[in-house]
């Protein structure tokens, strides 16, 4: 019988872990970019072997991954994923350095609803301090884009520091100890009442202004784009000829792309007792 080749216990150990998995192990060596883990419960020749990334040595602001450990210590990591062509795995000891804060957010899961308050706003997105979280934690996070459904300029047109806010959990990161909440995933799109009514004739307000066009808003959360060669048959090298931003005009809905969420609108051939036809 043919002996098997030292890597093959190795893959078969590697075959055995999962994402997600916790294990344990020393710390071989501490580079620049990377902490070496060796992975206790292997029993084959060689070692098994954990890569750390600097970035997920641990939460906390370090110069140099060698602030936070040290060759010889014990560490419990959080796996992100086995490489086949390094033959070993890629870890996380951040994930499992706070074993109160891992424990609050594995007890939480996509899809469903939670509470929190508003700790700031920024023009990136909004910190939330959410129910039941560690203390001096602020886990929740809301990108810009999941605030509304509406267009909004600032996150802060939104929300306010200190509101009350119920979201829908959309990624639970034990690396960043970070949960992702949508508050726009608990209220229907606005624009799927519109998917069939292409042609409709409708009134809408004039947001805003662009080179090639303008933004017409026919309803709370909907707008839609007016193209320069949609408002007549003559040329238009600027809507601002034809608009201004507060006009109220009548448009056609030409098209409704759910998936990007895109309106077109044309207001050809439509009575405009408020556009001016002259530049």
């Amino acid at each position: 019988m043919t002996e098997p080749l030292p890597s093959e216990p190795l893959k078969d150990f590697l075959n055995t872990i999962r994402a997600g998995d916790v294990r344990t192990g020393p710390v071989i060596s501490v580079e620049d970019q990377e902490v070496l883990v060796e992975l206790e419960g292997f029993s084959g020749p060689g070692k098994a072997m954990g890569r750390i990334p600097r970035g997920d040595v641990t939460r906390k602001a370090i110069g140099h991954p060698v602030e936070a450990v040290s060759v010889g210590q014990r560490l419990t990591f959080e796996v992100i994923g086995v490489d086949w062509r390094l033959e070993c795995v890629w870890a996380s000891a951040s994930a499992c350095e706070d074993p109160a804060l891992r424990a609050f957010l594995l007890g939480l899961r996509c899809g469903a609803t939670h509470q929190g308050t508003v700790q700031s706003v920024h023009n990136f997105g909004v910190f939330v301090n959410l129910d039941g979280e560690p203390a001096d934690q602020c886990t929740g996070f809301i990108r810009g884009p999941e605030l509304s459904w509406r267009r909004i300029d600032h996150p802060e047109d939104a929300v306010a520091a200190g509101q009350r806010v119920v979201g829908e959990i959309i990624d639970v990161d034990t690396r960043r100890g970070q949960v992702q909440l949508s508050l726009k995933a608990l209220h229907e799109d606005p624009l799927v009442p519109f998917a069939d009514q292409a042609g409709l004739a409708t009134t809408g307000r004039v947001t805003k202004l662009i080179p090639f066009g303008a933004f017409v808003r026919i309803t709370d959360g909907v707008e839609g784009l007016v193209h320069n060669a949609e408002f007549r048959a003559e040329p238009v090298e600027h809507p601002g000829q034809i608009v201004s931003e507060g006009d109220e005009i009548t448009v056609r809905i030409v098209e409704v792309d759910l998936v990007r969420r895109r309106l077109t609108l044309s207001a050809r051939n439509l009575p405009q007792p408020r556009m001016r036809h002259n530049s």
